[in-house]
């Protein structure tokens, strides 16, 4: 635990995963009160950079390549509050929009981007998707079955990382465990989308949901 600690110094000195003042402290007080079961988004990054590991930004990159290209226009939704996966993808030449309420727009490495960002909800009943080739999301969150519905009543294919936990639905209901949401995920539209455990990164495997285009 001293460890970690001590090492917690340099990476908030670093800052590689551009952490704000209250994301140190949760990993701090994980560290502290160490809960085998469940991990922060924030501590698990901590444990990547502490191992030598790319961030888990990077390993989504590499992966979702497969199915991206250059010429096509991709929309991350759920960009975060620095863009960091928009911002890789926009430095490899990708066409890539970010969209999320707590985008920074002022934050220097999102100005200097070449990346577009729009700071909003995605909204699946409102989003038009018409400019877009592919979606992509990586944790999105609430936001996870608005990508699901919007993509498939406009037909766009989508790849997503789930969250390792059940969120609440559009209808406000919660399901009973992370299982039975990810169930429901795929029922909205089984024709077209299939869920997969990959290994994007070493340390364990990643629930992956896709959609492919009719």
């Amino acid at each position: 635990m001293l460890d970690d600690l001590q090492r917690m110094k340099l990476y908030r000195q670093l800052n590689p995963n551009e952490l704000e003042e209250r994301q140190f402290r949760m990993i701090e007080n994980e560290i502290k009160h160490s809960n085998s079961k469940t991990i922060s988004d924030e501590r698990f990054d901590f444990i990547l950079w502490c191992r030598g590991y790319p961030s888990r930004q990077q390993y989504f990159l590499k992966y979702i390549q497969k199915w991206i290209t250059k010429d096509q226009k991709i929309l991350e939704v759920g960009c975060g509050r620095t863009g960091i996966l928009s911002r890789l993808l926009a430095e490899k030449g990708f066409i890539v929009t970010g969209i999320d309420p707590k985008i920074n727009l002022l934050d220097y490495n999102v100005k200097e981007s070449k990346a577009h960002f729009i700071k909003e909800e995605f909204n699946w009943e409102k989003f038009d998707l018409s400019k877009y080739d592919y979606v992509i999301a990586q944790e999105p969150c609430e936001a996870t079955e608005h990508v699901v519905r919007a993509c498939s009543r406009q037909n766009v294919p989508f790849i997503m990382i789930l969250c390792g936990v059940p969120h609440r639905l559009i209808s406000g209901e919660m399901q009973e465990d992370v299982e039975s949401w990810y169930n429901y995920l795929v029922s909205i539209d089984s024709e077209n989308i299939v869920l997969r455990y990959a290994d994007i990164n070493p340390l364990l495997q990643t629930p992956i949901l896709r959609r492919k285009k009719k």
